[in-house]
């Protein structure tokens, strides 16, 4: 079975990531973004029940305090209609430390039966913008091709 998890911060939580990515598209000479939301995603194999699905996001993943997560359904949600949506990954094959250390913490708390964990990032990039913008904003700034693949899509 594969489990997606999505980890965002709160609605009080400052999202410095994402105001540094605003900055860096406004470098960029692309204007019209009003705001960047980020979120850590975390794909997980194996035969792993809900519970421990909770528990390792609960315990490993998230920071209780600035942190939310959600591992049915997404993060994105009607507030953010007319906003795009960009998701990176590496590309299969290249080394995902973070996703080894996943694994190694999910073990540590007592969670067997995973196979593989993977990572990527989230972004919701809202303003007026049209999608060779954004495809340029992946290109430039948020992947590296020859490690990573994105994929974007608009919230209708």
């Amino acid at each position: 079975m594969q489990w997606k998890i999505e980890i965002g911060y709160k609605p009080t939580a400052t999202d410095a990531m994402g105001q540094g990515i605003e900055k860096d598209i406004e470098d960029l000479g692309i204007s019209g973004v009003e705001h960047v939301r980020t979120m850590h995603i975390y794909i997980i194999e194996g035969e792993i029940a809900d519970y421990d699905i909770e528990n390792i996001c609960e315990n490993l993943l998230t920071d209780r305090i600035t942190q939310v997560y959600r591992h049915k359904g997404s993060l994105v949600d009607q507030k953010d209609s007319g906003s795009w949506v960009v998701e990176v990954t590496y590309k299969p094959g290249v080394t995902d430390p973070v996703g080894e250390s996943t694994v190694k913490g999910a073990k540590d708390l007592g969670i067997n039966g995973i196979k593989s964990a993977r990572t990527g990032q989230k972004y919701v990039i809202k303003g007026k913008i049209q999608e060779e913008d954004i495809d340029s904003i992946c290109k430039r700034l948020l992947a590296n091709d020859v490690i990573q693949n994105y994929k974007y899509s608009k919230i209708a």
